[in-house]
């Protein structure tokens, strides 16, 4: 099995990501992972940049496409769990670039308003951000099925506008949630992978994250701050 790294940036990856990357492959190489990498430097479209990332990839023959985000840094055991995490579309969310403490996406909740989970732990979501972002071949598959409309090229070796962005019902959605909305309607389930840490970097600035101890913070969860005064 072969995985397949694909990262857009204007300037080329962090020193944060580089490291972190470097640290993961020994872990995924002993698992039994092939990989690749693939990168495009300098594209002002994010969607194209991502478009021709998977072409690569695909040539490259990949059974799994990871998606990452130059500023983003991890444990190296958290890469590996992301990309053998069941099923076709699994990321892992992170903190956005603020002191307050806020995760991109949106996830399902269920009529008692917890989030709907997994026998395994991972969380069913209907939004995600596309930085650490396990995509399977048959993913890919289904997707050009389902919108041959953002295939292009020839015929015989089409590519495919996974993260086409532009405005639907007057909002404009950006290019990881235009693709999560897609593959909500015609496609299938997306999963979040809570427990992963996940540090996002900007301008001196770590903001370090992991969604899973988020929400034991929150109210009813196991280290909500009430129930950790009551046993006090």
């Amino acid at each position: 099995m072969k995985v397949v790294f694909c990262t857009p940036s204007l300037g080329g990856p962090t020193k944060p990501y580089i490291a972190s990357l470097e640290a993961s492959l020994p872990l995924i190489e002993a698992a039994g992972w092939e990989h690749g990498y693939a990168q495009q430097i300098a594209c002002p479209y994010i969607s194209a940049a991502r478009a021709n990332m998977t072409r690569a990839a695909l040539d490259a023959k990949a059974d799994v496409i990871v998606y990452l985000d130059y500023d983003l840094s991890w444990r190296p055991e958290d890469l590996l769990k992301l990309i053998e995490t069941e099923g076709d579309v699994v990321a892992g969310t992170y903190r956005c670039k603020i002191d307050d403490e806020q995760y991109m996406g949106t996830i399902e909740s269920t009529p008692q308003g917890t989030p709907k989970l997994r026998s395994d732990g991972a969380i069913s979501a209907i939004l995600i951000p596309a930085g650490f972002l396990k995509l399977t071949l048959g993913a890919i598959d289904k997707f050009m099925v389902a919108y041959p409309e953002l295939c292009y090229g020839p015929m015989y070796h089409l590519a495919i506008d996974l993260f086409n962005h532009g405005v639907r019902d007057r909002i404009w959605w950006g290019e990881d949630y235009s693709f999560s909305r897609r593959w909500k309607d015609k496609c299938g389930d997306i999963w979040i992978v809570p427990n992963l840490s996940i540090d996002h970097h900007a301008n001196g600035q770590i903001y370090q994250g992991n969604f899973h101890e988020f929400l034991l913070r929150q109210p009813g969860g196991s280290k909500a701050p009430e129930r950790e005064a009551v046993h006090a």
